[in-house]
């Protein structure tokens, strides 16, 4: 496009914004916008209010060409933190940074980064750092992260499982609100791309929910509140039949937690004759 100057019969000079396009293979013009005739200062006046809105039109026409697939990820990050606040788990993981203090890293933003990829859209922690972490909004997760940093990061967390699981299950509730009358408890399967039983004591071909009996797995149990809030999870090797899990659990409900009587929900092949009669016998006679 481009103003075009015309002048008719009398010699009156006018002008016309005009694009050229192309038809039958000739090049020809058609005029878009009459501009009024040069002496009544139309186009200086035009002139005048496109400067005056440069700027907008300046960050119209670069808005054009941004794609919403390369802005940083911050909503998300900023319901975490708030959950992560609510829970305490800011507060044991402070705690827990303290004991760690050769880490060389954040320990806090490290699993915060961690937890958001799982949030977000789960990938291995290889693609988070090759792909994620730059997504994320930098004020939030440490974007310099190192790839060993987030696989140490995991190594402190299982080193510290029991006490964060003793923490949060504590965390917020006193004398009024300590009892946990029902919980829930589930399995599932966790498949690995490997066949190889040989590298540790958890890797094993079982029953597979991902219908993947090629892959070796472990079962993962999972123990929750009714609020949908995890109190423990322990995993087992991946042939192991999910009735003899159940023990265990109920274990840790009454030691750990100090829980003498709940209601337990879970699947029903969960509770055959002989795990019926061990809760009985872990619960009986005892008060709450």
């Amino acid at each position: 496009m481009f103003i075009k100057t015309t002048r008719n019969s009398k010699g009156q000079a006018y002008y016309h914004v005009v694009e050229s396009y192309r038809s039958e293979g000739k090049v020809k013009q058609r005029v878009l916008l009459s501009l009024g005739r040069e002496d009544e200062g139309k186009i200086q006046d035009l002139t005048a209010a496109l400067s005056r809105h440069s700027e907008s039109l300046q960050a119209i026409l670069q808005a054009k060409s941004l794609d919403v697939k390369h802005t940083y990820i911050a909503g998300p990050l900023l319901v975490l933190e708030r959950v992560m606040q609510d829970l305490g788990i800011n507060e044991i993981i402070g705690k827990i940074a303290v004991k760690h203090e050769r880490l060389g890293f954040d320990l806090l933003r490290t699993l915060f980064t961690l937890i958001a990829s799982r949030w977000i859209k789960p990938v291995s922690k290889l693609e988070l750092y090759e792909k994620w972490v730059d997504r994320l909004y930098p004020e939030l997760v440490d974007n310099n992260i190192r790839l060993h940093q987030l696989y140490r990061c995991l190594d402190v967390m299982a080193k510290h499982k029991e006490e964060i699981e003793n923490f949060l299950y504590s965390y917020g509730r006193d004398l009024f609100s300590m009892q946990v009358d029902v919980v829930l408890y589930d399995l599932t399967t966790l498949r690995f791309e490997s066949t190889r039983e040989d590298t540790d004591s958890l890797r094993r071909f079982g029953y597979s929910k991902e219908h993947r009996n090629d892959c070796t797995q472990v079962v993962l149990g999972l123990l929750t509140d009714t609020d949908g809030i995890p109190l423990s999870f322990e995993v087992h090797p991946g042939n192991t039949f999910e009735g003899k899990t159940l023990k265990g659990i109920v274990d840790k409900m009454t030691k750990k937690f100090q829980v003498h009587r709940f209601i337990f929900v879970a699947d029903r092949g969960l509770f055959s004759a002989d795990n019926l009669k061990y809760i009985k016998e872990q619960c009986s006679g005892r008060e709450n």
